[in-house]
């Protein structure tokens, strides 16, 4: 395919998320991200979605999580631009990443940013559980290349498992343990 033909078909994929996401449903996401998988398609491309509307923006986050469960190694190419990007127009949806690092990896460009991140999640009293639990999956996983962060790690998970459910008591646990080995 020439280069003119790849662009417009990109410009018209650009178009049909801006103008279907917000209503759209979890089949739709999924095949969206299967088509940007298969397609190869570039991430960095369509992060535009993220000034669109919230409900637009929210669902290409989703969207992108999709993209992450069939290729995270996609979406791990994508991440370094991604983060820096939407620190800088919508501090808000830096949660998501949380639920990227998970699927995908940190990469090593971002593990400052990630590690700061998550404690701060994990801490925070404005984060919820579920975004608690996969900041401190992250965590774990990263304490692995820098074990001198399992003492913080322990000390924020033991200082926060008691203030919530008893589900993130028990990921807390797990990951008390996890930290152990």
């Amino acid at each position: 395919m020439n280069p003119v033909t790849r662009m417009k078909e990109a410009a018209d994929f650009y178009s049909e998320l801006e103008s279907s996401l917000a209503g759209s449903t979890e089949a739709q996401r999924k095949a969206w991200a299967t088509l940007l998988v298969e397609q190869n398609g570039d991430l960095k491309q369509l992060s535009g979605l993220l000034r669109c509307d919230r409900k637009t923006a929210t669902r290409f986050l989703w969207m992108l999580s999709g993209v992450g469960i069939m290729n995270p190694g996609k979406l791990y190419e994508a991440l370094p631009f991604l983060l820096e990007y939407v620190e800088a127009i919508n501090p808000a949806y830096l949660t998501s990443f949380a639920n990227y690092w998970l699927i995908a990896g940190v990469p090593p460009q971002n593990e400052g940013k990630a590690i700061d991140l998550s404690f701060e999640w994990l801490i925070s009293a404005e984060t919820n559980v579920t975004i608690k639990s996969r900041a401190a999956f992250v965590l774990l996983k990263l304490t692995r290349k820098y074990p001198e962060l399992k003492n913080e790690l322990r000390f924020c998970l033991e200082d926060q498992m008691d203030k919530y459910s008893k589900d993130f008591k028990k990921r807390a646990v797990k990951n008390l343990k996890d930290l152990e080995e």
